[in-house]
């Protein structure tokens, strides 16, 4: 294939310089020819060169010959040589390579050997560390039976770590590593036990051995070197080599629980371990409940021990009765346990924060002293459930509904009721307070395992009351938050207490006023109540529920003592109407005339309206001429509506006890009265139980309508007394013409036998009555003796002179029995001298010194004076006319 002709390079393409002479030359020239013919010129041309040139090689060899000689024979000998070396390196090369056959054979060898080797060693460090977890193991079980936590868990630890790190494979070692997790888990429950044993059992000892010397200073060591402040540095010298270094008496809460802390820590539980404690709280509580419960049961068999200076101060307590003493004890003894183990608590979780620091871990789940103190009013609650016989709202639902198949009710869990956030409720359900429906088979049971101190009764409440407002107290500190103990308590006592206070009350007033001797028995108040004057019996039995109501209302304090204070008044109520009752049955019947007198109000308001009543009652101070003058008034009006003064045995009271009884009703009315305004003072008094009740002005008001009810039946009594005296003083001196015998009997008989039935009633009344009522009574009984004879000397006709001055001699006698004064008979006495005066001797004395008497009696006098003297009908007109214009002359109205 022939070549393409050659071209013409392009013009302006600038040819490089060449380097290669002649040779580059010719190929430019042939290459740029463009015709054969140039190209046979340059191809001669280029013969005549290689001619040239061979010539001048030629010339060139001949000159150089020696030279190229030399330089074969030294070419040939350097082949030589290398052909030498050539076949020495090839036995080389046969010799290494059989040498790297048997060194390829002995390295097969020694990995073989290598191999088992590492083997061996694997095996026998596996054989070391199986042995090191199975020691681990075992030491670790007889380290905790020692008690040497720390130890154990240090042991326990490495014992994991291994398993774990150097033999994850081995499965033969897997019932190994979970018996290790298995002692893991019951170390950690013995530690936490432990804790909790530290905390809550604290540093008590059985009772009868005393602490040692070495024990009391070691306590008094950590007490004195314990820090408020404690950081993780605090827990640094913790290692299992000081907790071997501890003897049993050097051990003390501070360090049984740093070592626990630290173990658990080892054991990388602290956060698991506080969940548990967390959680139990609540039963280590009822465990020290079961231990103060079953210790207390014990002393109770030993109580006459000469180390009893605790009962014998919760006897005196107020309200603890020798039944409720065992609970009072027993609260008295739960308060100051929890406090004790409040304050290890406090401890513990400073202690707890410090591990929990020590080991980089949150104190998140870390419980607080909240919960401590919650769960604490928790089994108090239970406490309380228990020996108060409380029936939750679940159990009343199951005995409604076990006796009403439509019952709807909402079933309430009793740990409800009892958490933090308590459910809604019916106030008027919380609480199954009667024991009418019987419980049904299984639901009345223990809840909880500890031992009862006694048999539970609601009253027993106010045995643990002052107990339970120093827990409250203290749970109530600064920063303790609201007491859930105390919103139940106060539950307690609002809906169920109250109730009971206010059933008991009133079945004791009951019992009090129903007795067969009720009313008819007399005693003297007793010394803690206001009087000295004798009572009815039964007056001070019911007083005394009605006080014990108000004392336990007092004893609740605020813990619902106020809704308490509701019994009180139910007992007063009860006992107004029992009153009220006795005293329409012991004041005689209306056809007694002081009775009808005492049913018309315009005669009780005029008498209630005389200073003499107001003396007596309100205790007013007037002067002796007031008093004077109230009891004439007094005696005018009475006079004046008795009409002809006539008054029918009918008419009086003729047994003088039921006066002596009316007597006492109004003494004992008083008595209850005065008592019942002490009860705000009482209540509200602060005592060393604690201070008294906030009263509401509703309470103090409704006690002051209680107590006006019964002034007001004492004012009656007092009043009937009164008029009754009164009337009889008419009665004995208007009735005399009734009579027999001879006429000097017949006109002292009235006047005597008043006296003997005045000296009769006073004599029995000035031991019963005070001297105001008394006073009230027996004063002015002198006017109306005056009012009485004058008016039964204006009917007589023919009375001599000597009878009547003997029945006022008679009265005076009985005045001065009485220790009255006689000025009383004044009146009588002038009218006894204006029947012995002429009619003229009468006009003159009205003409000179005014009149004396009124109109009515001057008429009366002159128709007795007429008769005696046997004036006649023309005389006496005379005589009449005269009179009236001798009394209006004086401008006297009559």
């Amino acid at each position: 294939m022939s070549s393409p002709p050659p071209t013409k390079p392009p013009r302006g393409v600038k040819q490089g310089k060449e380097t290669s002479g002649l040779l580059m030359s010719v190929i430019r020239t042939l290459s740029a020819s463009e015709t054969n013919e140039q190209r046979e010129k340059e191809r001669a041309k280029l013969e005549k060169e290689y001619k040239k040139s061979d010539a001048r090689l030629d010339e060139l060899v001949a000159a150089h010959a020696q030279e190229i000689t030399d330089v074969m024979q030294k070419f040939s000998a350097v082949c030589s040589a290398l052909g030498a070396w050539g076949q020495h390196c090839s036995a080389a090369e046969a010799r290494l390579g059989a040498c790297r056959a048997l060194l390829r054979v002995r390295r097969d060898d020694l990995r073989r050997l290598w191999a088992d080797a590492r083997t061996h060693h694997h095996a026998l460090r596996m054989l070391t560390d199986i042995e090191r977890v199975v020691v681990s193991e075992r030491s670790a079980r007889e380290l905790a039976s020692a008690g040497r936590v720390l130890g154990a868990a240090q042991a326990l630890r490495g014992a994991l770590l291994t398993a774990s790190t150097e033999l994850p494979r081995v499965h033969a070692l897997s019932a190994t590593t979970a018996q290790l997790q298995a002692k893991k888990k019951e170390l950690v429950d013995i530690i936490v036990r432990r804790i909790s044993a530290a905390v809550y059992r604290g540093e008590r000892a059985p009772l009868g051995r005393a602490l040692s010397a070495r024990r009391r200073t070691a306590l008094l060591l950590a007490e004195l070197t314990k820090s408020e402040e404690v950081t993780d540095a605090y827990l640094q010298d913790i290692t299992p080599e000081y907790e071997a270094s501890l003897t049993e008496e050097d051990k003390t809460f501070e360090t049984t629980v740093m070592i626990s802390l630290e173990a658990l820590g080892v054991l990388e539980q602290l956060k698991e371990a506080t969940e548990k404690f967390k959680v139990q709280i609540q039963n280590e509580l009822l465990e020290v409940i079961d231990s103060v419960s079953r210790r207390i049961i014990d002393e109770v068999e030993i109580e006459a021990d000469a180390d009893g200076e605790e009962d014998l101060e919760i006897t005196e307590v107020e309200g603890v009765t020798e039944t409720g003493r065992p609970l009072a004890r027993l609260v008295t003894c739960l308060a100051e346990e929890f406090k004790a183990c409040g304050t290890r608590n406090k401890r513990l979780l400073q202690l707890w924060r410090a591990a929990l620091q020590r080991h980089s871990l949150s104190e998140r789940g870390l419980h607080s002293e909240h919960h401590y103190w919650s769960a604490v009013q928790q089994v108090m609650q239970l406490l309380l459930t228990e020996y108060l016989e409380i029936e939750s709202v679940n159990l009343a639902a199951q005995r409604s509904s076990a006796n009403t198949a439509d019952s709807s009710a909402p079933e309430l869990r009793l740990s409800d009721y009892f958490s933090k956030k308590r459910p809604q409720r019916r106030r008027d359900k919380l609480f199954k307070l009667t024991v009418a429906i019987p419980p049904a088979a299984g639901v009345v049971s223990r809840r909880q395992r500890y031992p009862l101190v006694c048999r539970p009764d609601p009253a027993l409440l106010h045995a643990a009351l002052p107990a339970l407002h120093a827990l409250c107290a203290h749970l109530e500190r600064p920063g303790g938050g609201e007491c859930s103990l105390r919103a139940f308590i106060s539950d307690y006592v609002r809906w169920g207490e109250s109730e009971r206070l206010a059933r008991s009350a009133r079945a004791q007033i009951d019992a009090a006023m129903r007795a067969p001797a009720a009313w008819r028995e007399r005693a003297l108040p007793p010394d803690h109540t206001v009087g000295q004057r004798p009572v009815f019996a039964c007056c001070i039995e019911a007083w005394s529920a009605v006080r014990e109501s108000a004392l336990a209302a007092r004893r609740c304090g605020s813990c619902g003592g106020a809704a308490a204070l509701r019994a009180c008044e139910v007992a007063l109520s009860a006992l107004a109407v029992l009153a009220r009752a006795a005293h329409a049955r012991l004041a005689p019947a209306p056809p007694a005339r002081a009775a009808r007198w005492l049913a018309d109000d315009d005669i009780v308001r005029f008498l209630q309206a005389l200073p003499n009543y107001r003396a007596a009652v309100e205790h007013g101070d007037y002067t002796a001429q007031e008093l004077k003058q109230a009891y004439e008034r007094e005696a005018e009006i009475l006079g004046t509506s008795l009409g002809d003064g006539e008054v029918s045995n009918r008419e009086i009271v003729a047994d003088i006890n039921t006066l002596v009884d009316l007597a006492l009703l109004c003494e004992s009315m008083e008595w209850l009265s005065t008592n019942i305004k002490t009860i705000p003072s009482l209540v509200s008094a602060s005592n060393a139980a604690g201070p008294g009740l906030k009263l509401s002005e509703k309470f103090q008001s409704d006690m002051a309508a209680t107590a006006a009810v019964f002034d007001e039946i004492a004012h009656k009594c007092l009043v009937f007394l009164h008029l009754e005296m009164r009337i009889e003083c008419f009665h004995y001196l208007g009735q005399e013409e009734k009579a027999e015998g001879p006429e000097g009997e017949e006109q002292a008989g009235g006047a005597t036998r008043l006296a003997h039935r005045l000296l009769a009633f006073h004599e029995h009344a000035v031991a019963l009555l005070a001297p105001s009522a008394l006073a009230y009574i027996m004063s002015g009984v002198g006017e109306m003796m005056s009012a009485a004879v004058v008016w039964r000397w204006q009917s007589e006709r023919g009375a001599g002179a000597g009878a009547a001055g003997a029945r006022l001699a008679t009265l005076r006698h009985c005045l001065a029995a009485l220790a009255l004064p006689h000025d009383g008979l004044h009146a009588a006495h002038a009218y006894l001298h204006l029947l012995a005066c002429t009619p003229e001797e009468i006009i003159t004395s009205v003409r000179e010194k005014g009149p004396q008497f009124s109109e009515l009696e001057y008429l009366n006098a002159f128709k007795v004076i007429g008769a005696r003297r046997g004036l006649s009908d023309a005389e006496m007109r005379a005589q009449l006319r005269q009179l009236s214009a001798a009394l209006g002359h004086v401008g006297v109205t009559v």
